[in-house]
């Protein structure tokens, strides 16, 4: 018989139920076990697991099997309650799955169109940008090179301020060339920065938890763009958590938002207006919740909910308030605009392509990787209007520049272009 043990050491991590099916599925086991005052090995003893692949079940970290769900379903006495959660985590998981083999697909075999040369106009390939980040990148944009502090008084206090410049810089570039340009770098930088982070004490603590979750939420779209959704989410559960040690509402808020832009349109909806609702977040980072709300409400086919919520999202970003969180400052308007255009795209509606066009027009022409995307899309708002040309054309345009940026979020929208054009 296995009977409650009290438990040793520091109490786990929070779990976010939210995060996804699985997560709400791993924080329900968790919640039952310690509703019972049982530990992970006495969960283990009852279903025949090991206590690792229990704790890994409770934070997400593993796709569980049926046997051990029904097994916890009944140490637990859930009544049903934990497999009633297995089917959504499931399809979940399969849905991860097939996202990246597509994104594998596509990459590989982008889209069979007309390839003419692009424009001269159009730029492909800024080689007078590439030599930024190199070999040599690290010295000349000053990198941390610093060993690992082993106490507080060895942090620079001035490196919050040189870490947020830097990573203004990188989303620029990561704009101009794609997520390889900027990828290792970050992931580097990341490393360093949780050095001096844990070395660090009081306000400059917080400061560098700060820049870290800005960090961590731009690695997770890095790693979205390069088709690497597992580093994707783990890396905005890092920026959530960071958010809340730190108390920093807007990154917490931003990362919500992030979140809803790959869930299912009702968790996404659920995942923006909890976004939009953080407390002492600025206006500003609430419109960009409300344009994934505004997403999510297109994609279940309200044409008027999404109205409301892109209006919501213009007021809220017409108002005087904090940029933001790096590297997205002083580009509010922009993003609304972009958000928009995806909105009716996912309707259909024909008024998507002249909005891609304004937004095409508006970008700065070396934002290359940002070109190549908004191209993509731009194709197929075309194909979906009817006009297979002009989305032929500009498919051939996206995927010249996409050869070269690697964008897993592009080579999906070609791939989807191809079929589209196929069945045509």
């Amino acid at each position: 018989m296995v009977t409650a043990q009290p438990r040793r050491g520091r109490p786990p991590n929070p779990l976010d139920p939210d995060a996804s099916h699985a997560a709400r599925l791993g924080a329900e086991v968790r919640a039952r076990r310690q509703a019972r005052d049982l530990t992970l090995q006495a969960v283990g003893d009852l279903t025949g697991y090991t206590p690792q692949y229990v704790s890994e079940v409770e934070r997400a970290k593993t796709a569980p099997t049926r046997t051990f769900i029904e097994a916890c379903d009944r140490a637990l006495d859930a009544g049903g309650a934990l497999l009633a959660l297995l089917p959504a985590a499931a399809h979940e998981r399969e849905t991860e799955r097939q996202e990246r083999a597509a994104a594998r697909r596509a990459a590989r075999d982008l889209v069979p169109l007309r390839c003419e040369a692009p424009d001269a106009g159009e730029d492909v390939d800024p080689t007078n940008r590439r030599g930024l980040i190199g070999a040599t990148g690290t010295a000349a944009l000053g990198l941390s090179a610093a060993a690992t502090p082993t106490q507080a008084r060895a942090v620079d206090p001035e490196l919050p301020a040189h870490w947020t410049s830097l990573l203004n810089l990188l989303g620029q570039h990561q704009m101009m060339l794609g997520h390889h340009a900027v990828q290792e770098v970050v992931r580097r930088e990341l490393r360093v920065i949780a050095e001096h982070r844990q070395a660090a004490r009081g306000e400059l603590r917080v400061a560098l938890m700060r820049v870290e979750a800005c960090w961590s939420e731009f690695g997770a779209w890095l790693a979205h763009d390069s088709g690497d959704q597992r580093s994707r989410d783990r890396l905005l559960e890092r920026a959530l958590h960071l958010a809340r040690e730190a108390d920093y509402p807007d990154m917490h808020a931003w990362a919500r938002a992030r979140q809803a832009q790959d869930a299912d349109a009702p968790r996404a909806l659920r995942l923006a207006e909890a976004g939009m609702r953080t407390p002492r977040a600025s206006a500003h980072t609430r419109a960009m919740c409300a344009t994934r709300a505004a997403h999510a409400h297109a994609r279940l086919g309200d044409a008027q909910a999404t109205e409301r919520s892109i209006a919501e999202a213009e007021r809220l970003a017409a108002t005087d308030s904090p940029p933001l969180p790096p590297p997205h400052s002083g580009m509010t308007g922009l993003l609304v605009r972009r958000w928009d255009a995806n909105c009716w795209a996912v309707l259909k509606s024909s008024r998507a392509i002249g909005m891609y066009d304004d937004i095409l027009r508006a970008q700065p022409r070396d934002w290359t990787g940002a070109r190549g995307l908004y191209l993509a899309y731009l194709a197929n708002a075309c194909a979906d209007a009817g006009e297979l040309d002009r989305a032929r054309d500009e498919g051939a345009k996206a995927l010249a520049i996409t050869r070269r940026t690697r964008s897993a979020t592009a080579a999906r929208e070609l791939h989807r272009l191809r079929a589209t054009l196929a069945a045509a």
